[in-house]
């Protein structure tokens, strides 16, 4: 579609610039439709050159119209954002075919009205009258001209001034609208077209895009008529509805539905042409394509003077829009319809079967005027009869009556003018009477019994007898009949399945009256009695039938003790329908017999025999219940067996396993069993007399081996004074206890519980001689039993004291050595000092305690080696350090405010090796520390408290001399702040204090209101501040007050400045006595202060009155006045009175008018509504107005002679309106009013009526078929949709479901076949149209209308649930049956009902196959049933392969992998599950969706862990597994010592050190040592599996570094790498412990929290570690020599 976007004047030139009326009226025309597009957004425009230029308005306008979403920038911020919207709105358009030129982004935005309307009639032509490629105003003019040719319509302009060719019009599209159009003014088209409009909204819901005096104005533009008019000729438009329901009437029976694709092959227009008797050559069986047909049509059409439009080309085009058909098809409603003979004549009712000797009818009905009932014969022929038709004639309506005298096939004919009519002949049946057949038959019969029936027909007449029975599985059984005298007939019936029989007796394939019959069939035999096996006298005995199987009936019981009813002792109940409880309690053991019945037939097998017996004199005794040890015969002995019962023994093993009893009786009424337990652990022993366990049963034997008590480690000798140390591993032997004694008992032995049954032992030789362990096991040696272990001497002696360690330089440290009675002489002691000189030292014994001192004279190492006669004592040789806490400096402690840090410098570079503690305040405060160079450290903590801040200073657990330091700390709570104003007016100096502590640096910061800082004035005074400054606007300043650098409390301070002169009274209203008065005040240019207003009465007491916010700060003061007179007015702010006060007002002495009438209440949408207001004798100022929810409402007001007034208002739109009424500024009571506004018109069916309608425009009603018609009510306003419904024998019940926002639906059931009548209401007003004609038919059940779904129908798994849905909702009244059989299995299928037609039917297979589903519906097959069913086999779990390092254990906190193979396993579940000693381990399988499944577990806890994994709910292979979790690898708790990681002369270097790894978790230890020119290797041993410290050495051969790295599963551990210098002499080792003395080590530290809160770190030569903050203490460590 192309053209140029401008809009034309009326006579179709480019407008001009000017202020001609046309274009007012085109461009109100165009605003009016777009914002009828606009509208549903809840958007509208008002003028179409500046509200297009952002874009959005056009953007949702294309949206509204082409259905599709936009991208819009919702609020453009710029000029390029509005150019985008706009630009994206062109492509839209662009992009559904419409050709724009001359026009860009650049236009709309800057306004180009001329454009945009252009643009606009584009829009216009595509969305509004249609897409054809052909001239829209040729079509529009043709159809116009076609439907009221009385009016000669030429154009769009000067021929609708009038308005009398728009009521030809509304009266074409609704007959009966506009009758007298044709009696209208042509001088008053003002009227008419207000007139016409008002009917077109209001029954067609046109909207008045064109005004009613545009309209008829001279002035009216070509482009605005077409606009309006086309709402008349749209799809789905009036005319068109009304073109099309005319089309119908014509061409019958051609399912007419559009004007565009239902013409396309051109024979409906030949329908159409030969229906108004044109004649085509051959027709119906005419040749050729579309076109060449529809050529037929336009030809033949050409003879009855109708010419066509479009070419026959164009008519069969696919794309051709609907007016162009419509048009031409216009011309043809002019004709009426010919018919020929054989339609004039409609026919019905003609009944399917007849009796003979009965008077059968048929319906007859005239369809053509030109035919009269004389014209109208009929006749029925029999096989050997003709019988005459008789009518009885109702206008053009009648009766036809016939007799049949005998059975068989007869035909109807009718004729017409003597032609047979359509639809004849009709052939229907005549039988026989079945109504006097007669038939005895039985309610209930069992399977097994053969029953009789008999049948009397003898009064009947002749016919066939036939007998029918179908099962309750829908199989259908002809049985046989067998003739007897007197028309009497005998029929055996010898059921097989249990239910409901269907018995049908049909005469002449009739059913007689009764039939069919329902038999209840049911079969004893299929009654099972369970829970008869015996009993005890103790518990009484509980017993079950299940009767659910044989059909209906009733159970009964009888119990016989001989030849005595004990039946009274027995409870019988039905606890669910076909199943049974029996509660049966025997007064005495012995022998019973329990008789069932179902229906009174015995069931099989009974009677059943019942043994009592009394168990509760049963005992057990014997050492088989005990303790038994493997493989050996167990017994005990069962006392008190007598009587019948069954005496039973049942030994279960701890694997499952079932142990064979031999049980013999010894005499009396003693049984002994004997058993051989042949599995160690927990027996349980279950004893049972007459199916009850006897007292105490079970019992639990514990099975023991001693031969499997394991004992290791064992040594053959060991060391006076040190452990000898053994395990036991006793996990397999079973439940006893293990004795131990050392040389008889004389020597304490002491055992360690590991868990699991495993043990370590220890015991401490105290002599040098053999030790003998005897080990037994329930009193039994164990396996190696007893052990003689060797005992030898070993050093006794043991060294400690501080000395060892730490030691204060020129302050005399000792140790001490215990002697153990050994010689002191024997004893050498040697210490050496850091350059390795010797020094001296004293030895003092006492006590056979040997007393070492000497005096350190500088820091570093003291290397002490103590030796008994040639070898080393324990230890030896130590490393005492050696440190000097005097030379720790301390910079000066400054003061500080509470809250804020404190800072401080520590030197600690001379001092040596050792610990330092830093305390705050006892340890209650953090402190931090930061490494400034090496050995100097910034220590920092933060006040908490005011006061004293004390800081000790320890060193190796001795205070620095200066410690404790102190400092003070201020509270920002002490500052005081005095004479402080918080409100001030403008331009006023002010001042205020500031009370201090301590002389802190102050800082004050004053923000006005408008952001600009005021300058403050700070000055010293006495302990404090003075702050002076001056405000110099109005509004809140911000005072911002800084003590120390921190806020003091309440800062920020808040000053309300105010300026009075700012302060407005105005808008005074005077009234009357009683009537509103008032004035407003306007705070807002003055602050946010206190503000008072005073109200003072003539009679100087204070009035009370009301506030109103107008604005910010602005208020309307309102009070009603009591007593007339002057009334006084005071405002105050901050307590300031304003100037000019008081104010005064005059209040004059009156009353209220009042309103009534329907219009304050309720109206409808464009029609008008009246109120009164009457006044009554009173002077003043009625004010009204009425507000719609979108709109303000157009309203008069007349007054009338009475002194009331007549309001008048029209609401354009629906929902809660409201009416404001006031008199003198006052509202008078009852306003503002409510009224309710609705709109009937906008009451919809949703899809529109011809959905529901039938060919005969009557809505579709079915019998006994519930009719739903939602309705969308959204824009009908307030109210609620009501419906009555009448049928031909009255009211029906109609029900509206509301709770749809926006929707109600209207439902009901027709009961009975023919019209009925639905009356719709909205609020109490009828809908346009109501009533609406429905016509109710009878369906029949088609099961071939059955809709089946579901994968339930083809496939299913085993022991899963299948699922299929029946929908019967289109198929009539009915119920499926269906029954699922295999070769091997038969399965249950469950049908249950959804409502509506509808079924679901689930099924679980759990045999693997192929089956057949039958269906039947109503008992009839459906067509494709039986359908066959695929079964997927079942799953084997012990293919299913699990695998995986994870199955050996893994690493708290770390995943543990497991891989599983599901491939061969077929269809199945997996799941895992994963237990530790107290705790549930996360399991997560993830699918690989080939068969496989990754498991990731994460442990929350480590030892033992038990993985269970089940397929299908059964264990896979090898589950459960069992592996143990580790704790996590912590290498900081690994420790390295020795002289093999110190520094030292290659001749005497020892390069043996120790890796304990005592609480460092499960891991691997790697050593790795690199000498001078490569690696080294290293030798590690321990002295057991379970030691947890190595001993490593290496062996240097050269002088130079080594680099020893120790790592605890991958991790350094403290430490590590050590720095190892081996040196050749002494002054080289010398000279490289004074270089590491001051250099930078690598920190190696550890942080934890201690009992102590204290900051600890070991020094030595001036290197600290890296810098970490903890709550109460810092701790770090770290070595020379790095």
């Amino acid at each position: 579609m192309e053209s140029h976007n401008i809009a034309r004047t009326k006579e179709g030139h480019a407008a001009q610039a000017g202020v001609d009326k046309w274009i007012l009226i085109q461009e109100n025309t165009f605003r009016n439709w777009v914002n009828e597009q606009l509208r549903p957004g809840g958007m509208e425009v008002i003028s179409l050159d500046s509200e297009f230029d952002d874009g959005v308005k056009l953007c949702l306008l294309i949206q509204s119209l082409q259905g599709k979403r936009i991208r819009v920038i919702k609020n453009p911020k710029n000029h390029h954002q509005q150019l985008a919207n706009v630009t994206e709105a062109l492509q839209a358009i662009a992009n559904d075919n419409i050709k724009l030129v001359n026009i860009g982004p650049e236009d709309i935005v800057n306004g180009n009205l001329k454009l945009i309307l252009g643009l606009i009639w584009h829009l216009i032509l595509r969305y509004q009258i249609g897409k054809s490629k052909f001239p829209t105003k040729k079509l529009m003019l043709a159809w116009l001209q076609a439907v009221i040719p009385e009016y000669k319509i030429n154009n769009f302009t000067s021929d609708w001034n009038d308005g009398i060719a728009l009521n030809a019009l509304i009266e074409f599209c609704k007959p009966g609208l506009c009758p007298d159009w044709r009696n209208l003014s042509r001088s008053d088209g003002f009227n008419n077209c207000r007139a016409a409009m008002t009917l077109a909204k209001a029954h067609f819901d046109i909207p008045l895009v064109v005004r009613p005096e545009d309209l008829s104005s001279s002035d009216l533009d070509e482009l605005s008529g077409m606009t309006y008019l086309s709402y008349f000729m749209k799809l789905d438009s009036p005319g068109y509805n009304m073109t099309l329901t005319l089309v119908k009437r014509l061409v019958r029976n051609q399912g007419i539905s559009n004007f565009t694709t239902a013409w396309s092959d051109g024979r409906l227009m030949c329908a159409l042409v030969t229906s108004v008797g044109g004649h085509i050559p051959g027709w119906p069986s005419v040749g050729g394509d579309n076109i060449q047909v529809m050529q037929l049509a336009l030809d033949a059409a050409r003879v009855l003077h109708i010419e066509p439009i479009l070419g026959a080309k164009e008519l069969c085009d696919p794309e051709v829009d609907h007016i162009g058909i419509m048009a031409y098809v216009a011309y043809f409603l002019k004709f009426k319809p010919t018919m020929a003979p054989a339609e004039k004549v409609i026919f019905s009712n003609i009944p399917a079967k007849s009796y003979v000797g009965k008077e059968a009818s048929f319906s007859i009905t005239l369809a053509d005027d030109d035919v009269s009932p004389g014209d109208i014969r009929a006749e029925v022929t029999g096989a050997d009869s003709t019988h005459k038709v008789h009518f009885n004639w109702a206008g053009r309506s009648g009766q036809g009556y016939f007799t049949a005298s005998e059975t068989g096939l007869h035909k109807l004919m009718i004729f017409c003018e003597g032609q047979v009519i359509n639809g004849c002949p009709a052939s229907f049946k005549v039988l026989a009477d079945p109504s006097k057949v007669t038939f005895t038959t039985v309610d209930m019969c069992s399977i097994g019994a053969s029953t009789e029936f008999k049948v009397n027909s003898a009064a009947a007449g002749d016919g066939e007898v036939a007998v029918k029975a179908k099962s309750p599985s829908g199989r259908s059984l002809n049985l046989s009949t067998m003739p007897r005298q007197g028309g009497n007939y005998v029929s055996n019936f010898n059921p097989s399945e249990v239910g409901e029989w269907e018995i049908s007796v049909l005469y002449d394939n009739q059913h007689i009256s009764g039939s069919p019959y329902i038999v209840n069939v049911f079969d004893p035999s299929l009654v099972k009695v369970f829970g008869l096996e015996g009993g005890n006298m103790a518990d009484g005995i509980n017993f079950n039938a299940d009767a659910t199987r044989a059909g209906r009936g009733n159970v009964r019981a009888e119990v016989m003790y001989g030849r005595t009813d004990v039946t009274e002792h027995m409870r019988l109940r039905e606890d669910q329908a076909g199943f049974y409880k029996m509660n049966f309690t025997p007064p005495q053991p012995g022998l019973y017999k329990v008789h069932m019945y179902f229906n009174d037939v015995e069931i099989r097998g009974s009677p059943y025999d019942l043994d009592i017996v009394d168990s509760s004199n049963i005992t057990v005794s014997g050492n088989g219940l005990s303790l038994v040890p493997v493989n050996r015969t167990a017994s005990f002995v069962i006392h008190g067996v007598s009587g019948s019962g069954k005496l039973d023994v049942e030994i279960i093993a701890p694997n499952s396993a079932s142990v064979p009893a031999k049980i013999k009786s010894i005499g009396g009424t003693d049984h002994q069993v004997d058993f051989v337990p042949t599995v160690v652990g927990d027996h349980k022993v279950t004893v049972t007399y007459g199916g009850k366990k006897i007292q105490g049963s079970p019992y639990t034997v514990r099975v023991y081996d001693t031969g499997r008590v394991a004992v290791s480690n064992m040594p053959s000798s060991g060391l006076l004074v040190q452990p000898v140390v053994f395990d036991i591993d006793a996990s397999k032997a079973g439940s006893g206890n293990i004795e131990i004694m050392i040389n008889g008992g004389e020597i304490a032995c002491s055992v360690q519980n590991h868990g699991n049954y495993r043990f370590t032992a220890s015991f401490l030789p105290v002599s040098i001689e053999y030790h003998t362990i005897e080990m037994k096991f329930n009193k039994e040696h164990v396996p190696g039993s007893p052990w003689r272990i060797a005992i030898a001497d070993a050093k006794s002696m043991t060294v400690s004291g501080r000395g060892l360690e730490y030691v204060q330089v020129n302050k005399t440290a000792s140790f001490s050595i215990i002697m153990n009675n050994l010689d002191p002489k024997q004893l050498a002691v040697s210490i050496l000092d850091p350059h390795r000189n010797s020094v001296q030292h004293k030895l003092k014994n006492k006590n056979n305690q040997m007393k070492v001192k000497y005096t350190p004279m500088e820091i570093g190492d003291y290397t002490i080696t103590l030796k008994y006669g040639e070898q080393e004592l324990t230890g030896s040789p130590f490393v005492a350090k050696a440190y000097n806490t005097t030379a720790i400096k301390v910079t000066d402690i400054p003061d500080g405010v509470v809250g804020q840090p404190i800072e401080f410098g520590i030197d600690v570079r001379k001092a040596g090796e050792g610990q330092l503690e830093i305390m705050v305040n006892s340890g209650t405060l953090p402190n931090t520390v930061e490494s400034q160079e090496t050995g100097v450290y910034k220590m920092s903590f933060t006040p908490e408290e005011a006061g004293q801040q004390k800081v000790e200073i320890i060193f190796n657990q001795e205070q620095h001399p200066d410690s404790p330091f102190t400092c003070n700390a201020v509270s920002l709570t002490a500052v005081q702040v005095r004479s402080f104003e918080l409100q001030l007016p403008v331009d006023k100096s002010a001042s205020f204090y500031l009370d201090l502590e301590r002389a802190l640096d102050v800082n004050v910061d004053i923000i006005s209101p408008t952001g600009d800082n005021v300058k403050a004035k700070v000055s010293s005074q006495g302990s404090g501040y003075k702050v002076e400054w001056k405000p110099k606007v109005a509004g809140r300043h911000i005072i911002n007050i800084q003590y120390g650098g921190m806020q003091i409390p309440g800062s920020p301070f808040y000053v309300d400045v105010f300026d009075l002169a700012s302060i407005r009274v105005d808008n005074f209203r005077q009234g009357t006595v009683g009537d509103e008065a008032g004035f407003s005040v306007d705070f807002s240019g003055a602050g946010m202060l206190e503000q008072e207003v005073q109200i003072v009465g003539p009679s100087g007491v204070d009035v009370v009155y009301d506030t109103r916010e107008l604005g910010h700060l602005w208020r309307d003061y309102i009070y009603e006045a009591e007593e007339p007179g002057r009334y006084q007015i005071y405002v105050r702010y901050a307590g300031f009175e304003l100037p000019g006060c008081p104010f005064t007002q005059e209040i004059a002495d009156g009353g209220m008018p009042s309103a009534s009438g329907s219009g304050l209440f309720f109206a409808e949408q464009d029609k008008p509504a009246q109120f009164i207001v009457d006044v009554g004798r009173r002077k003043g100022d009625l004010r009204v107005s009425v507000n719609g929810p979108t709109s303000v409402g157009r309203c008069t007001v007349d007054p009338n002679t009475d002194g009331s007034y007549t309001v008048t208002y029209v609401p354009v739109e629906t929902g809660i309106f409201n009416v404001n009424l006031s008199w003198n500024g006052t509202d008078i009571p009852g306003s503002p009013y409510h009224p309710k506004v609705v709109d009937v018109r906008k009451v919809r069916v949703i899809g529109g009526w011809q959905h529901f309608m039938d060919s005969n425009e009557r809505v579709n009603l079915v019998v006994g078929e519930r009719k739903q018609l939602p309705f969308d009510i959204a824009e009908a306003g307030p109210g609620t949709l009501r419906a009555e419904v009448k049928g031909p024998s009255g009211s029906l019940h109609a029900s509206v479901d509301n709770h749809t926002m926006g929707k109600s639906v209207v439902e009901f059931i027709p009961e009975e076949e023919g019209s009925h009548y639905i009356h719709l209401f909205w609020s109490d007003l009828p809908l346009v149209n109501s009533p609406f004609h429905g016509y109710a038919i009878q369906q029949v059940p088609d099961a071939s209308k059955l809709i089946l779904t579901g994968r339930g129908l083809k496939e299913a798994t085993v022991r899963e649930e299948a699922e299929f849905v029946i929908d019967g909702s289109q198929a009539g009244k009915g119920s499926p049956d269906v029954v699922l059989s295999g070769v091997r299995d038969e399965v249950n299928v469950r049908v249950s009902p959804l409502g509506n037609g509808k079924f679901r039917c689930n099924y679980v297979a759990t045999v693997p196959g192929a089956y057949l589903l039958h269906i039947t519906w109503n008992g009839r097959q459906l067509r494709g049933s039986p359908y066959k069913v695929n079964v997927i086999g079942a799953f084997y779990p012990n293919r299913v392969v699990v695998s995986g390092e994870g199955l050996r254990g893994g690493i708290l906190g770390q995943r543990i992998d497991v891989v599983i193979d599901t491939r061969k396993a077929g269809p199945g579940e997996l799941t895992a599950h994963c237990m530790g000693p107290h705790q549930v381990a996360f399991c997560e399988l993830a699918d690989s969706k080939d068969g496989t499944f990754n498991l990731g577990i994460k442990a929350q806890e480590s030892g033992r862990h038990v993985l269970q994994i089940k397929y299908g709910g059964e264990h896979v292979e090898g589950s459960p597994f069992t592996f143990k979790v580790n704790s996590r690898p912590d290498a900081s708790k690994v420790r390295v010592h020795g002289p093999g990681v110190e520094n030292g002369i290659l001749a005497t270097y020892v390069s043996k050190f120790i890796v304990e790894t005592k609480g460092a978790g499960a891991g691997q230890l790697t050593v790795r040592i690199r000498g001078p020119k490569g690696a080294f290797q290293v030798e590690m041993y321990r002295d057991s599996q379970r030691d947890r410290t190595i001993v490593c050495r290496f062996d240097p051969t050269e002088c130079g570094l080594y680099i020893i790295q120790v790592r605890w599963s991958n991790v350094d551990v403290p430490g590590s790498p050590f720095n190892v210098h081996i040196l050749d002499t002494t002054e080289e080792l010398e000279q490289v412990l004074n270089e590491n003395s001051y250099s930078i080590g690598t920190p190696r530290s550890q942080s934890s929290y201690g009992n102590r809160p204290a900051t600890r770190m070991v020094h030595q030569g001036g290197s600290l570690p890296a810098p970490r903050t903890q709550y109460g203490q810092w701790r770090g460590q770290v070595y020379p020599g790095q």
